[in-house]
């Protein structure tokens, strides 16, 4: 349970925020109350398929497959 919750607000965090490294996604989830470790967050990274993507600014920044809520 607690990992689905987790996932959901990857997906959250990842779509309403600029989320540039995993370090950043561990800080966002801290804040919302998730601890977790970077292991972790590799894998659910992984297993949410979210990609890199390049951003207008020559950065690259985690993103979701689906479309993003505006």
């Amino acid at each position: 349970m607690m990992k689905a919750l987790r996932l959901a607000k990857i997906i959250e965090l990842v779509e309403k925020n600029e989320v540039y490294t995993q370090e950043d996604l561990l800080k966002l989830l801290a804040q919302e109350g998730f601890q977790t470790t970077q292991a972790t967050i590799s894998r659910d990274i992984k297993e949410l398929n979210l990609v890199k993507t390049l951003t207008a600014e020559g950065k690259y920044q985690y993103t979701t497959t689906r479309k993003k809520q505006t």
